[in-house]
């Protein structure tokens, strides 16, 4: 799978395991340990994580979002918008684990 990865310079196009994904993207963007961190404790497949990843989206927005409105956006069925959105809502929170979002 080759993912793309916004920098504040560009975007950068990616084809690695979804572990050296998140290795890189810690190096890259040390800003975004936490969202990254949080992403990746989600309990859902590596493929959505890296979907998650590639929009950085907050997870307070995720929360609050439809699944309806999440598939139209990330171009996705809509059941598999609703596994993300039930991963971000019984996931464990943390004060500042979400630095970003759309």
């Amino acid at each position: 799978m080759s993912i793309a990865i916004k920098t504040e310079e560009r975007i950068v196009q990616y084809s690695k395991s979804f572990n050296s994904l998140l290795n890189l993207m810690r190096q890259r963007q040390p800003q975004l340990m936490n969202y990254i961190d949080a992403v990746d404790q989600l309990d859902i497949a590596e493929g959505l994580k890296e979907l998650l990843l590639t929009y950085t989206f907050k997870l307070e927005l995720l929360e609050n979002m439809s699944s309806n409105d999440l598939a139209e956006i990330l171009g996705i069925d809509k059941y598999i918008a609703s596994i993300i959105i039930h991963s971000v809502n019984i996931r464990p929170t943390e004060k500042n684990d979400d630095v970003i979002g759309i």
